[in-house]
């Protein structure tokens, strides 16, 4: 079953992020009492929060057509040309990674998000020309986890400016009981309770962890689950308390022998590029409470030297 099959078809199957989606409420039935296409809209927030699936839930409930572009493919104007002059009125134009998208392309969209026009060079040197040609209005969603690498004029052009937050526990779990029912699984209260605490505060691993326990149930024939045997599935993942991964327990075994260090050696020892360690590994090991950045380099907390005693990562 892909990810798509999961995705909310209504507000209230929409877990979470409640300021944004209660705001979302009144823009998009402003839009349709006054007719209009919803204005456009950015959404930031860590990887795996549930921004495409909002996207899709905006145009569901706007009864509009999406159409999908994700921004490193979008390297030259025409890739984005094609599609502007295809998306009809009050349609949705989803733009995810809007970070990545080549800054070429990114100024074509700059009169698109103010006055619905693509201003297009025609020619070269002496005889090149501007036309301008008008789109229809649509709504232009776009998407990004690295807000800081926009320029302030072009967020500035969005309307509506949505922040996707961690989620609580509880939240995740809702999630989890949710997305078992749409798989049959019969996943009691207490299971997802207990399988949200291995999902980092992020819907996208829990779904994710939720099929591949389905995966062992089918495989092993034996649809009886029990606390146990979910913490031996996820065991077998490599799957450990608090949701770490095998990388994330190299990065604090790391950090216990040699700490205090800098990151620039952890990302040396573990031959791992320190964007992805600064962007992916860290945030949830801060989250946890399980590192501690310091002047003088990472440390474990008491908390993170008990996790890598009691499961002997050393």
């Amino acid at each position: 079953m892909s990810i798509q099959s999961f995705r909310p078809k209504n507000w209230k199957d929409y877990f979470g992020q409640e300021s944004v989606i209660n705001n979302l409420k009144v823009y998009v039935s402003s839009a349709k009492t006054q007719n209009k296409s919803l204005d456009n809209i950015l959404i930031h927030g860590p990887s795996g929060m549930g921004k495409t699936s909002l996207a899709y839930l905006i145009a569901h409930v706007m009864n509009q057509k999406i159409h999908i572009l994700n921004g490193p493919s979008l390297q030259k104007p025409s890739d984005l040309i094609s599609t502007l002059t295809m998306v009809k009125e009050k349609e949705v134009l989803f733009i995810d990674e809007i970070h990545a998208v080549n800054k070429e392309v990114l100024e074509i969209l700059y009169p698109v998000l103010e006055e619905n026009k693509m201003s297009l060079i025609i020619g070269k040197d002496y005889n090149s020309k501007i036309i301008n040609l008008k789109i229809p209005e649509v709504t232009i969603i776009v998407a990004t986890t690295e807000l800081n690498k926009l320029p302030v004029p072009f967020t500035n052009r969005f309307a509506i400016n949505l922040h996707l937050k961690n989620y609580s526990k509880s939240e995740i779990s809702s999630i989890i009981s949710s997305a078992a029912k749409k798989i049959h699984l019969n996943f009691t209260s207490e299971f997802s309770d207990i399988l949200s605490s291995y999902c980092k505060q992020t819907p996208r691993i829990a779904i994710n962890l939720l099929k591949r326990i389905h995966d062992y149930i089918i495989y092993e024939d034996n649809e009886i689950l029990s606390e146990s045997r979910i913490k031996e599935i996820l065991l077998k993942m490599n799957i450990f308390e608090y949701g770490l991964n095998e990388m994330d327990v190299n990065y604090l075994s790391i950090v216990k022998e040699y700490q205090p260090v800098g990151v620039e050696t952890i990302a040396h020892i573990i031959s791992t590029p320190v964007s992805v360690i600064l962007s992916v590994v860290e945030p949830p090991l801060l989250i946890q409470n399980l590192i501690k950045r310091t002047s003088k380099g990472r440390m474990l907390t008491d908390k993170g030297i008990t996790f890598i005693l009691k499961n002997n990562f050393y």
